[in-house]
């Protein structure tokens, strides 16, 4: 861990956290600058990535050269002046494969921690998964599967099970070093495939667990993983840019499985979704995850974009408990502890009448997943107030969708965006949200969204002062009567008047009939 000096004109004093990551990989060298926030959440103030290569520098008898070494101290140098220049307070700089794996990998060390005035951890093969796995499971909602990050110089694959670790283990192989071994000058003939994919066969052998949880979802990490999602969304005009979370089946990958091969890098930069950055090294790259997902008979892929970096972040944040018990509701207690308190009363206020109010309804069906929506709905529904609060209902339509929560798929983040704007009086018809992403969502999503959005409304309108006049709430179902009783602490004329209004969409959308009773408090 380095620590930085203090510098003219930066604060005395720092309220948040504010950390630099170095990640010095087989393949490029990154910089992120995180800022921690109240109730735990963070956001990225800046980031920088420069291309390296470093795996491909190393020569035939393991040993990284000097030039090569010493062409990485520029780039460090540069990296903390920007930490510097952000105030952040630590940097925490880790080498992976293309270090590690070298035979002067003591040396390399050294000389760029003599150089640069930092203190790099050379990071061992299984800490690489674990900060991995940190990463990915702070940020997906899942349970138990495979993770496999590619980078340059190395595959680290893991198996969890229950949001633990279970077993870990980091190949010497990926996406770089393949290329130069089995790669040639781009292009790939059936013969180099198949002895790539044998080798890869032949070590993951070794390590009978990873072949025996069939059916499993496979998280993939790393550059070659967010390419294909990238293409593959391209391919399907997906409407929603965000691979986070992004789900594809085996076939969509075996469809670029058997185009991009043969392929020259020429024709590879016209690919829609390849960068190209990574137009040499995307062949073995997706030959090593796709060889590795036949053979743990995975079910589908997920593309995370979190990772290594975020997991060193997360340790920093919460030393003795870094993966989080549910990704959703730390995102949501996050997200509303950087509100201002009255609407934290409120959006609470609101949640718990929601439920209430669906509660008595009775549906059946999706129920427990319609609560879940409401409930990301009702805390969300106000978002758009950190933009302005005119207008702010389609500023939160276009937040939850360009800065989704962690926890939701990629349907789920479209639903509480539609059902919060309904809420907000934005009608269906006339949503760009609506229109946009109709390619996600199912037929039956127009009137799930407008019935959980109308419950939602009547929930807002019944705080509509945000003061919590009403104290409580009961309410029952009674054939097409849906009675409600407000126990009401002062006269309550803002929420009575909005409920009022609300309960016509209501009415229309559960084919009942409001009746309203209101009781003192006193």
């Amino acid at each position: 861990m380095t620590t930085i000096p203090e510098t003219i004109g930066q604060e005395a004093v720092q309220t948040c956290l504010r950390a630099g990551i170095i990640d010095i990989g087989s393949n490029s060298i990154r910089l992120v600058v995180y800022e921690s926030e109240s109730g735990g959440s963070y956001r990225v103030l800046t980031e920088s990535r420069e291309a390296a290569r470093l795996s491909a520098l190393v020569t035939p008898d393991g040993i990284m050269p000097s030039p090569a070494i010493h062409s990485v101290v520029p780039v460090l140098r540069q990296f903390t002046e920007i930490c510097q220049a952000y105030g952040v307070k630590q940097i925490r700089a880790v080498a992976t494969a293309a270090i590690r794996n070298a035979s002067n990998s003591e040396q390399i060390i050294e000389i760029l921690n003599r150089e640069t005035g930092l203190t790099i951890e050379l990071l061992p093969g299984e800490m690489e998964g674990h900060y991995g796995f940190i990463g990915v499971v702070n940020k997906i909602d899942i349970h138990e599967g495979f993770i496999i990050d590619i980078g340059g110089g190395s595959t680290e694959v893991t198996l969890f099970k229950n949001r633990r670790r279970e077993s870990s283990f980091s190949f010497p192989f990926g996406a770089v070093n393949m290329s130069v071994q089995f790669g040639a000058n781009g292009v790939w003939a059936e013969e180099h495939i198949r002895e790539l994919e044998n080798f890869i066969l032949a070590e993951a052998r070794k390590h009978p667990w990873i072949s025996e949880h069939p059916g499993l979802d496979l998280v993939g990490l790393g550059g070659t993983i967010r390419g294909l999602g990238k293409m593959d969304q391209r391919r399907r005009n997906y409407s929603l840019p965000y691979t986070h979370n992004y789900v594809m089946q085996g076939e969509d990958v075996d469809y670029f499985y058997h185009s991009l091969p043969s392929m020259d890098n020429n024709r590879r930069k016209r690919v829609a979704g390849l960068s190209k950055n990574r137009i040499d090294i995307i062949v073995p790259g997706m030959i090593i995850l796709r060889t590795l997902f036949r053979h743990m008979k995975a079910s589908r892929y997920i593309v995370s974009a979190t990772g290594l970096r975020e997991g060193l972040f997360f340790e920093l944040l919460h030393p003795t408990q870094a993966v989080h018990d549910n990704v959703l509701e730390f995102e949501l207690r996050s997200l509303l502890a950087n509100q201002p308190k009255p609407r934290q009363l409120h959006l609470r206020q609101t949640e718990r009448f929601a439920g209430i109010l669906y509660e008595a309804l009775g549906e059946g069906g999706e129920n427990e997943w319609n609560r879940k929506l409401l409930r990301v709905a009702a805390w969300t529904y106000q978002t758009g107030t950190e933009i302005s609060y005119i207008d702010y209902e389609e500023h939160t339509q276009y937040l939850l969708t360009k800065r989704p929560l962690a926890g939701l798929s990629h349907r789920e983040i479209i639903l509480t965006a539609l059902i919060g704007g309904i809420a907000a009086k934005v009608k269906w018809r006339k949503s760009a949200t609506a229109q946009t992403y109709k390619d996600i969502l199912l037929p039956k999503d127009e009137e799930r969204t407008q019935r959980l959005g109308a419950v939602l409304q009547m929930a807002a309108a019944l705080d509509s002062s945000e003061t919590q006049a009403v104290t409580d709430l009961k309410a029952k179902r009674s054939g097409d009567r849906f009675e409600l009783e407000l126990t009401c602490r002062t006269e309550a004329f803002m929420e009575i008047r909005d409920l009022k209004l609300a309960a016509k969409d209501f009415e229309k959308e559960w084919n009942v009939k409001v009746g309203l009773k209101i009781k003192s408090a006193q």
